[in-house]
């Protein structure tokens, strides 16, 4: 500070002393001498220079220590077969290296559906970051916004939610890229720990401290499913793809049965189970399916309507009884037409049709009010 104060300054004597070179080849040339401010610029753009190739030559030399990257794969080109293989490559290498894909326990800390109805009210761009929840379900999109940000939508029981992975958050932030790279896809079921969130937007979002894989997705999964064929026969890929639509139908059936069921009991029904296989092919005119029991030696019939059964248990002092059950009619098979059926059939003593008309109309006109509001 002493010599500065006394106007000697060691840097500018170091350019001045380079800058007297300078000075002197340019004199020599016949060009004018540079001034201190050229001198200072000309040293700051060397040590600038001089930085940058040590900073490319230790990411060189780091580069060269790791080995060469396998080439990426690009998994939107290869066919179902090839994917299906690239998925499996990736479940040895995780047990190579220790990782189990498919782990006996995740501690899930919410259910989904409950997480949705928890956080709904956070603000857009809110984050509770000193709160854990634990959450599980299906990836079905994923989009990345560079290497260090990653989103992902989740699934399950009818909810939704988004996963926004950020490498700030991350509790190992040296694996992050590889993780989300390598491991995650499409179908995954997967575990998440983090903190709940909103987007900017609004979405509601948790972002994840980890993320555990607990079962892989192998098959390529189709963006869309409308073939009926292929929904009817494979109803877990269409309710994995078409979740929304084809769980409300799973919903609403689930809820007739249950209020047929409570409509009947509150009115002094009886619920039984009769016999699925019968000597004769009674209770209704239809071709039967035919079965052989190995220790009676006779083959029988699978039921085509409960009808004889519950009739005998009226007639043996039980008034009122019903089935709700699985028949099966050996006929025509389409969309609308099954040959194994659920159906329900109740059966009351000192009645006649009006009284069943009656009943039969309080039904479906409450049930319907009731499924459907």
């Amino acid at each position: 500070r002493a010599l500065r104060a006394l106007g000697w300054d060691p840097y500018l004597t170091s350019c001045v002393e380079r800058g007297t070179a300078m000075e002197a080849a340019a004199g020599a040339n016949g060009d004018a001498p540079l001034s201190k401010n050229e001198l200072k610029r000309r040293a700051k753009m060397e040590r600038v220079a001089r930085e940058k190739a040590e900073k490319a030559a230790a990411k060189l030399a780091k580069a060269e220590s790791q080995g060469p990257r396998p080439a990426a794969v690009d998994e939107e080109a290869l066919d179902p077969s090839q994917y299906r293989l690239h998925r499996l490559k990736l479940l040895a290498e995780m047990r190579d290296a220790g990782e189990n894909p498919y782990p006996h326990k995740f501690q899930a800390t919410a259910h989904l559906p409950d997480y949705v109805t928890r956080y709904a009210d956070l603000q857009p761009g809110e984050q509770k970051l000193g709160e854990t929840v634990a959450v599980a379900g299906r990836v079905m999109s994923k989009r990345a916004s560079g290497a260090k940000l990653v989103f992902y939508d989740l699934h399950a029981d009818g909810a939704k939610i988004q996963i926004m992975a950020d490498k700030r958050h991350y509790a190992h932030p040296d694996s992050f890229e590889a993780d989300h790279a390598r491991i995650f896809r499409r179908g995954d079921l997967v575990g998440v720990v983090g903190c709940p969130a909103k987007s900017k937007k609004g979405e509601l979002s948790i972002l994840p401290a980890s993320m555990q894989l607990l079962s892989p997705c192998l098959h390529m999964l189709p963006e869309k499913l409308t073939d009926p064929e292929t929904r009817y026969r494979q109803r877990y890929l269409d309710l994995v793809v078409n979740a929304t639509a084809t769980r409300s139908i799973f919903d609403t059936r689930a809820r007739i049965i249950r209020y047929v069921r409570s409509f009947l009991d509150e009115r002094g029904f009886m619920e039984v189970e009769t016999p699925m296989m019968n000597t004769i092919a009674g209770g209704a005119t239809a071709r039967p399916f035919v079965t052989y029991h190995n220790d009676l030696e006779i083959d029988m019939y699978m039921r085509i309507a409960p009808e004889l059964y519950l009739k005998m248990l009226v007639v043996g002092g039980l008034d009122r009884v019903y089935e709700i059950g699985r028949n099966f009619r050996n006929e025509g098979i389409d969309t609308t037409h099954n040959p194994e059926f659920t159906a329900c059939e109740f059966y009351a003593a000192y009645w006649d049709y009006s009284d069943l008309m009656d009943l039969t109309e309080q039904l479906l006109s409450s049930m319907v009010k009731d499924v459907t509001g």
